[in-house]
């Protein structure tokens, strides 16, 4: 089902985008810190400075050496993602059949849902390290259900490598789990340690601060809770549920929804962290985080629990009210499923699609741009850093502090006097400034002495993935110097 499904995201993606590429700008961040990496730059955004940018180390490192071997990132990471799904299938289907050994069919259902979850397919192609955390993830369940605690708390704890919001996971692994009891958690206890601990040790050597600087940057606590809560409570309906006049179809059956209810119920006592993460995880990621990403992205995690809490509860339910044709009846439910799934999986692959032609068509666009108008070495300052990074020969400065120290955006200006700018202009409308003279936006440095001026757009026809249309290129200008009165725009 994986490859049947990724099949159809690579002809979509290679059918509008014309390229092979990543369908989010952060996975060119990834690409960026692994290129440096392997060739001897070091774990670095620009070379010499050491910025922890990237979210996930584990996955830079898996990365690198896929750039070491086959000079490039991008078929080599879709290929490790769709080896990761399709595995974490098998392990889900491993997981319900100890769970349910008498059940000759749950166990496929729930392995089939999972390795052809739209969403799941999507992040597999995507570029992102969310395939290889899902199997950690899977593994981990896997263990877990066994009751194996100390490989279970070790591989959610490797989890943390990929992605921070991975400790809350890990720490159920440790602490939600029956018996337990004080000689049962030391060897837990230690995996947990040692795993958790030199992750934060590696950021603040790399980063100075023991979390990557991406969580400083886009989680947003405090004052933000209630409408983070409601707009990820809508995100999580649109897995299960549909979102009313947004998807009216759920990206996962919608029977599955009570089937998991049931299915929680019947595991809440034996197996409570199964539980406690689909339910918690999305209401503690929304006390930082005002939405779940593109395509749920941050809260994808939760499927395979869904899953397999669903495949559980439909096998109770069919089992009592089918009785002898119950192996049936749930035959039924998950080709049903499958299909409910199909459907979605045309969707999410078209906007895959769109997703790395808008990339391709901006970003990576401009970076090609900038390479041939600049130098090796040259400044830019931009804030979408990853296509640029990787494609642009230029240091980068980023005017969002996740790959470069956090300043004020005319202290940027000033202390690196970037030779381009590339930005959204609205996104510093704060600092913005009309030339009388061309009408045009502009800005200025901290000091004043070079304003920059606008000398090119790129607009995208149809934009699903950047926030916003168009994307303009600044020169830097003297002060008294007069800019481009007409901006040329060029559309992809």
């Amino acid at each position: 089902m994986t490859l049947l499904g990724a099949a159809w995201f690579l002809f979509a993606e290679r059918e509008i985008a014309g390229a092979w590429g990543f369908s989010l700008d952060d996975a060119w961040i990834y690409a960026t810190y692994a290129k440096n990496l392997a060739t001897g730059k070091g774990y670095v955004f620009n070379a010499g400075e050491h910025v922890a940018g990237a979210t996930g180390p584990l996955y830079v490192l898996l990365l690198t050496l896929f750039h070491l071997i086959f000079r490039d990132v991008v078929l080599p990471a879709k290929a490790l993602g769709i080896i990761c799904l399709a595995a974490s299938g098998v392990v889900v289907f491993h997981s319900v059949r100890h769970v349910l050994p008498r059940s000759k069919v749950a166990p496929f259902v729930a392995g089939v849902l999972v390795a052809g979850s739209p969403l799941l397919l999507w992040g597999a192609v995507s570029g992102m390290e969310i395939p290889v955390y899902l199997l950690l993830t899977c593994l981990g369940i896997y263990f877990y259900v066994q009751e194996r605690w100390t490989p279970a708390v070790l591989c959610w704890s490797l989890g943390v490598w990929l992605r921070p919001d991975g400790l809350f996971l890990a720490l159920l692994g440790l602490l939600v789990r029956p018996n337990v009891t004080p000689r049962n958690s030391i060897a837990p206890s230690l995996a947990f340690t040692f795993t958790v601990g030199t992750y934060l040790i590696f950021n603040q050597v790399v980063g100075g601060w023991i979390l990557p600087s991406s969580v400083r940057v886009l989680a947003q606590p405090g004052g933000n809770f209630a409408a983070g809560r409601w707009t990820i409570a809508k995100q999580c309906a649109d897995l299960w549920l549909g979102s009313v006049g947004v998807r009216p179809v759920s990206y996962h059956a919608a029977f599955l929804l009570p089937a998991l209810i049931a299915g929680a119920i019947l595991v809440l006592r034996r197996w409570p962290a199964l539980v406690v993460y689909f339910v918690l995880f999305p209401v503690l990621l929304a006390a930082s985080l005002p939405w779940a990403g593109q395509f749920d992205r941050y809260i994808v995690y939760t499927v395979p629990f869904g899953i397999i809490l669903g495949v559980i509860g439909l096998e109770r339910a069919t089992e009592r009210a089918l009785g002898r044709r119950a192996t049936a009846g749930l035959l039924v439910l998950g080709a049903i499923g499958l299909i409910w799934q199909g459907v979605a999986i045309r969707k999410v692959g078209t906007s895959h699609g769109w997703n790395v032609q808008n990339i391709e068509g901006m970003q990576r666009f401009i970076a090609d741009k900038t390479r041939a108008a600049t130098s090796p070495g040259d400044t830019i300052a931009v804030n979408d850093v990853g296509a640029m990074g990787y494609f642009s020969d230029c240091y980068v400065v980023d005017l969002m502090g996740l790959v470069s120290p956090k300043l004020p955006f005319p202290e940027n200006l000033r202390r690196y006097r970037p030779k381009y700018m590339i930005v959204f202009p609205d996104w510093f409308k704060k600092f913005a400034t009309i030339d009388w003279r061309t009408n045009q936006v502009i800005f200025y440095d901290a000091d004043s002495t070079y304003k920059y001026s606008p000398f090119l757009a790129v607009r995208l026809r149809k934009n699903t993935i950047s926030a916003r249309n168009t994307m303009y290129l600044y020169e830097r200008l003297g002060r008294n110097e007069t800019g481009a009165s007409n901006v040329p725009m060029i559309v992809h």
